[in-house]
């Protein structure tokens, strides 16, 4: 290197070129005083792997040699060349070719003395090379018969080489004897142990790591762990520390293979679940497996290094599964279990590859009761032993539970029924994915219970289309094909839904299953009939087939090949695509949602198209749009003139007075003075107007609920048909009495109250099939809603009554006063029906029609991709959703209560006015309150109720500032309605009487 002082080059190395100073070191002969090149630093491999010290010699005879040695002077042709061999080292290179038993005499008791070892070695050198041949350069004869060093190797020490002998150069090469002589010759004061052999000492570690007992190491039942019988015992060539240390790893091995085996024998016996016996069964099988594997490979053992290499991996996983099993066993559910195992299985993935893999084998051995019934409960796999049903109390997430409603007469009513338990779920399903499981099975019972007929409901046909099994998957290539037999599994299954045989079948109507011949008919152990021969043939048969060998019964588990045939060879583990596996919060999605997804796809398309087509849907859901929401105009007519017209006959039964024939009959509630009417006057009022009201649904394309803008027939033409010409209506629909409580009763004894008709209900029934999408708590918000509709279609009558008919006053003119309430009335009563019928019940069913427009058609396009979006609950939960938004307009929900109270209140102030104009226009004049009264306390009654509406549309604007959600448009609900009321401002102002 050029200028290697200068500092700036950053890359230099000073003094790169210079020899190192150990060879310029002489070393000074004793007892001479001459100086002589170091031979520390020679480079004749053969010197140094010839002059061993062998143990046996004395030290007086290797200080002699020694010194012989050096007293040969070196060649002055060589002292100048560095890569010539030292005069020293070719004399000691001639003495490594004498046998070291030269250095003793022919009795092999007295040593040789320093002069005769060097004439001896003179001898030798005598034959030896010359000085000047050059050291380095030998023949390869030479070298393959002399060997210049020996490479230790562990296949080198587990079959050593007899016939290489050697001089030891360290005291470890010296073998046992002298490591028990140093040993020896430092004993403690104690005394030196026992020294017992090998072979013996090594069958009792084995015994230790099986976890069994013998001469050596006894099981202590209170202590629970074995115990040395004699602590003081080793092994030659091992110190006692080493020996403890193995005597460690196989106690530690040893005992967690009896823990773990006490824990199995417990559980199988104590254990009341499936995931827990499981659990049982798979700790014995591990147990089981590597005692098996290393009993086997102990045997083999010949050393304590090679039974301490073959305890080893089984110690590591015998420890992790103790630890695993003790935190499993605090779990208190089986869905705890399956957790913590899911949680342990995902931590593992940076442990051994033995221990990951088997931790996997395990998840999936101990998930599969879970797995087994979750392919029940949705149809992958027919139910075995006795089947799920609303008599028992569930299993699992499926709880079987009573559920309360209300019948048409008011009476409370139980019934079973399914529910969702998530709290039973493990923590790895996600609980979108649970709730799609739960929905599917429930979808399911419900094909098996109305259309036992289905290909769905036949678990035959369902294995025949080869369902894809639910497992845990954790590579992409097997997160694949699982997703390809998803696939092939829904195509198959459609073509048999649609009349069609799966792929496999080749015939156009799927086979059914023949019933099996009886057992023994095939044995033919029927003799009665049978000649001799045939007799003594089979006896001959017979007695071939005992004398077989037994076939090889030994369980052989997942979990038993795996530690067999890669306990000791974990690195020959298949890792396939390894680098590439799914993140674990992604695995069981990945290993689970294809076959759910598929059965959950073609379970629910099935279950809406029966719905929609076999029990007629939207005919029932048109049903309640056109009389509880009086979304049918006819009957809102209808209905108003049998309730309200004073002109209609009298229904009321008197004495010597016949009935009105064939007129028309109404209640006449604003004209009579007795309240509420008789069961058989309700009934001869109201008959006939339901059935002749029902306009069906003429398509399923046409929108339900657009006669609300059809006229209604003539008066006297309302019972021109008769009411035999009209079927049932569906759900046995009628007018019925509601149930109410004794404070209810009493208001509705008031005929001029807003409670008047509170008793007057509509009894409506859905079939059995359809009770799933109309559950028992969105009809009573029907019900609901049509009492609220029942006194707004009243108030319209009283307000168009007001205007209409102008009642007089005494032979007096009509105060101002009564002519300002008359229209402010008449006024405010329209603007709040409006808002609530157009948007409180026309839009959000307009927007549910669109819905189920939108449905039905998927449902037709999803034949070709196998599956439908829709299911029977999104049905249920979209129809709860319209009905919540209809009563958060009708403030009919729990908060709204206050306002609805102030518009219960001027309505009420208005059914005081119109009776007091009856009943002066009748002569039946009172002490009622006067129109001023009544107009002020209106005009009070309508601000506070103005200024409340604007306060909470205020407030649901600043919950709603984030986001345009459910208050966002119960806002501008709100915000309409003041609207209506009072564009210009009028009730905010103070205005003169």
């Amino acid at each position: 290197m050029a200028n290697e002082g200068d500092p700036s080059q950053l890359f230099s190395i000073p003094d790169l070129w210079r020899p190192s100073n150990w060879l310029d070191q002489t070393f000074t002969e004793p007892n001479k005083g001459t100086t002589t090149p170091n031979p520390l630093f020679a480079l004749n491999p053969t010197t140094v792997a010839t002059t061993k010290t062998n143990f046996s010699r004395p030290h007086g005879l290797l200080a002699a040699q020694d010194t012989k040695s050096f007293d040969r002077p070196p060649d002055g042709r060589d002292s100048d060349g560095f890569f010539k061999l030292p005069s020293l080292l070719r004399e000691l290179a001639s003495e490594a070719d004498i046998e070291p038993r030269s250095l003793v005499d022919d009795e092999g008791q007295r040593p040789l003395s320093a002069a005769e070892a060097s004439l001896c070695s003179s001898d030798v050198m005598a034959d030896g090379h010359d000085d000047d041949s050059d050291f380095w350069l030998f023949s390869d004869d030479e070298s393959a018969t002399k060997p210049d060093h020996q490479l230790c190797t562990w296949e080198a020490f587990e079959q050593p080489d007899q016939s290489c002998e050697g001089v030891p150069l360290f005291l470890s090469e010296a073998g046992p004897a002298a490591f028990d002589t140093l040993l020896a010759s430092h004993k403690a004061a104690g005394g030196e142990p026992d020294i017992l052999s090998s072979d013996f000492y090594c069958a009792c570690l084995l015994n230790l790591a099986l976890g069994r007992s013998s001469l050596l190491f006894s099981w202590d039942v209170e202590k629970k762990t074995f115990v040395k019988t004699s602590p003081g015992l080793r092994i030659s060539g091992l110190s006692r520390d080493l020996v403890g240390a193995v005597d460690s790893l196989c106690l530690d091995c040893g005992t967690s293979a009896r823990k773990l085996q006490a824990f199995a024998e417990k559980s199988s016996t104590t254990a009341a679940t499936p995931t827990r016996v499981a659990l049982a069964r798979v700790v014995a099988r591990l147990v089981d497996a590597v005692r098996s594997e290393l009993s086997a490979c102990g045997r083999r053992a010949q050393s304590v290094l090679q039974l301490q290499a073959a305890v080893q991996p089984v110690q590591s996983i015998l420890s992790y599964f103790k630890a695993l099993v003790k935190r499993l066993s605090r779990q208190k559910s089986d869905e705890a279990l399956l957790s913590c195992l899911f949680q342990e299985a995902e931590a593992a993935e940076y442990q051994s590859e033995i221990i990951k893999e088997c931790t996997r084998e395990v998840l999936r051995i101990l998930s599969r009761p879970w797995i087994e019934f979750v392919e029940e409960w949705i149809g992958l796999k027919p139910e075995e032993g006795f089947a799920l049903d609303k008599k028992g109390s569930g299993k699992g997430f499926v709880k079987v539970a009573d559920m309360m409603w209300i019948d048409d007469q008011g009476f409370e009513l139980e019934e079973a029924d399914y529910f969702f338990d998530e709290k039973k779920l493990p923590t790895f399903v996600g609980e979108d994915m649970g709730q799609v499981i739960f929905e599917t099975g429930r979808n399911l019972r419900f094909l098996h219970e109305h259309h036992p007929e289905h290909v769905l409901s036949r678990p035959d046909v369902v294995a025949q289309a080869g369902p894809p099994k639910l497992e845990w998957e954790f590579e992409w290539e097997a997160i694949s094909k699982l997703e390809a037999k998803a696939r092939q599994y829904r195509e198959q299954l459609s073509r048999a839904i649609e009349g069609l045989s799966p792929a496999s079948a080749g015939t156009a109507t799927v086979a059914t299953p023949r019933p099996k011949k009886r057992k023994y008919s095939a044995a033919g152990l029927e003799c009665f009939g049978q000649d001799e021969a045939q007799v003594e043939a089979r006896l001959l048969a017979s007695i071939d087939q005992l004398s077989q060998p037994l076939e090889d019964s030994e369980t052989q588990d997942d979990i038993t090949r795996l530690l067999k045939a890669h306990l000791y060879r974990a690195a020959n583990l298949p890792r396939g695509s390894a680098s590439l596996s799914p993140n674990w919060t992604l695995v069981p999605l990945l290993s689970f949602g294809p076959a759910i997804e598929a059965q959950s796809q073609l379970v629910s398309r099935e279950c809406m198209r029966l719905l929609f087509s076999a029990h007629q849907l939207r005919t029932h859901i048109d049903l309640l749009h056109q009389y509880f929401l009086l979304g049918n105009g006819v009957f809102c007519s209808r209905l108003a003139h049998a309730l309200f017209d004073p002109d209609l006959s009298s229904a009321e039964r008197r004495s010597g007075v016949a009935l009105g024939g064939s007129s028309a009959m109404g209640l006449r509630l604003g004209g009579r003075r007795t309240w509420p009417p008789a069961s058989s006057e309700l009934r001869l009022a109201l008959m006939g107007v339901l059935s002749e009201c029902y306009q069906p649904q003429p398509s399923t394309s046409a929108s339900p609920g657009r006669a609300a803008a059809t006229a209604p027939p003539p008066r006297g033409h309302a019972r021109a048909a008769s009411s035999s010409s009209h079927p049932d209506l569906p759900g046995d629909l009628s007018f019925a009495v509601r149930d109410l409580t004794p404070e209810e009763i009493d208001r509705c004894m008031n005929p001029d109250s807003l409670e008047a008709l509170d008793f007057l209900r509509l009894s409506y029934r859905p079939p059995a099939a359809l009770r799933a999408v109309m559950a028992p708590s969105t009809l009573l918000r029907y019900d609901r809603i049509f009492r609220l509709l029942l006194r707004i279609l009243r108030m319209l009558y009283v307000a168009d009554e007001l205007l209409v008919r102008r009642y007089a006053g005494d032979g007096e003119g009509e105060s101002n006063a009564s002519v300002r309430l008359r229209l402010e009335a008449r006024h405010f009563v329209k603007q709040v029906a409006a808002h609530f019928f157009e948007t409180g019940i026309a839009m959000p069913w307009r927007r549910f029609e669109a819905w189920l427009e939108r449905a039905q058609e998927e449902l037709g396009a999803s034949r070709d991709s196998g599956g439908s979006r829709h299911s029977p609950d999104a049905v249920r939960e979209q129809q709860e959703r319209v009905i919540d938004e209809m009563m958060a307009v009708l403030l009919l929900r729990k908060r709204q209560a206050p306002v609805m109270a102030l518009l219960e209140e001027i309505f009420g102030v208005v059914l005081r006015f119109a009776k007091g104009l009856r009943l002066r226009s009748m002569g039946w004049g009172g002490n009622e309150e006067t129109p001023e009264e009544l107009y002020k306390a209106f005009r009070k009654k309508v601000d506070a109720f103005v200024t409340v509406c604007k306060g909470l549309g205020e407030k649901m604007a600043a919950s709603s500032s984030a986001s345009y959600g459910d208050s966002g448009r119960d806002r501008s609900c709100v915000e309409q309605l003041l609207l209506r009321l009072d564009m210009a401002g009028f009730y905010g102002k103070q205005t003169m009487m």
